[in-house]
């Protein structure tokens, strides 16, 4: 996907931010590439334009929200616990959709029902559930605490519906 300087973006693991620029940076002795330099509240990542499997993605827009309600309440795919669970998530998250972001962070939610996430896969549930709650709150012109709130009820519901 192409962008242009001052696209919003959603990096599925940093956040929304904004196309800051186009840059030719050389990070290794032999490698000089072309970056999107995205800014983001608090950083600013390198994206490789090359890179088509990053996840960066333009802001999704309001329809898409409606799929995301019936996504966050659906039955949640069935996790298994291994040392490769968190790459997958990352690999599906950069499908680069909102309705992927939001399947992990169902699938994720249901994972921890019965025993709580702890250490890393438990920051990786914080860091993507606030990067949806971000672009939910952007998109929908809610603050972030209401969008948050309303990605927590979806998911409760979700439970209700599913858990046996």
């Amino acid at each position: 996907m192409k962008f242009n300087i001052g696209d919003k973006v959603v990096h599925p693991q940093h956040g929304v931010g904004y196309v800051a620029n186009r840059e030719e940076k050389q990070f290794e002795e032999s490698d000089s590439r072309t970056y999107y330099v995205i800014s983001i509240p608090d950083t600013t990542i390198w994206v490789p334009v090359d890179l088509t499997s990053s996840g960066l993605r333009k802001l999704s827009v309001r329809s898409d929200l409606k799929k995301c309600r019936k996504v966050l309440q659906s039955a949640p795919g069935m996790l298994k616990p291994d040392r490769d669970l968190q790459s997958s998530l990352v690999d599906h998250i950069k499908q680069g959709s909102i309705i992927a972001q939001c399947e992990v962070v169902r699938d994720l939610s249901a994972y921890g029902w019965n025993k709580p996430l702890f250490g890393p896969i438990a920051d990786f549930q914080r860091i993507i559930f606030d990067v949806l709650c971000q672009e939910w709150s952007i998109v929908d012109e809610l603050p972030l605490a209401e969008a948050s709130h309303e990605i927590g009820d979806l998911l409760k519901k979700g439970r209700v519906a599913h858990e046996y």
